[in-house]
């Protein structure tokens, strides 16, 4: 993968092994605190650089009626394509429902009545 420092070819019997292993999990680690999820002005990056994932996080609570459609207003600016649902107040399925999505708009549903989740909206 282009970009993504590759592990050496390492031999548990060679004696730089240590060495190359450690360098590697240090090159992970240096990644790894580069790469946050930031709720920034609706801006989800790594806080330090201009490649930001377009995207929103909304909070959303299904109505009173399981797998009924909810309109959930977000302020992408666009249509959004997909969605990754956080961790929800109860045992729920959160689903996108039969209408289009639009750049104002997002249609879902839930298989539970009143359910609590945060959803980031790409």
């Amino acid at each position: 993968m282009p970009g993504v420092p590759q592990p050496p070819l390492i031999r548990e019997d060679d004696p730089k092994t240590p060495f190359l292993l450690t360098q590697y999990m240090q090159d992970l680690n240096r990644m790894a605190r580069n790469l946050t999820f930031l709720d920034s002005d609706g801006a989800i990056g790594t806080g330090r650089r201009c490649l930001n994932i377009d995207a929103v996080w909304v909070h959303y609570i299904s109505n009173g009626t399981a797998n009924t459609e909810d309109t959930v207003a977000h302020n992408l600016g666009r249509t959004p394509v997909g969605i990754w649902v956080s961790v929800p107040d109860k045992a729920a399925v959160v689903y996108a429902g039969g209408t289009a999505w639009d750049a104002t708009n997002v249609f879902l549903k839930a298989d539970v009545l009143t359910v609590t989740v945060d959803i980031l909206l790409f």
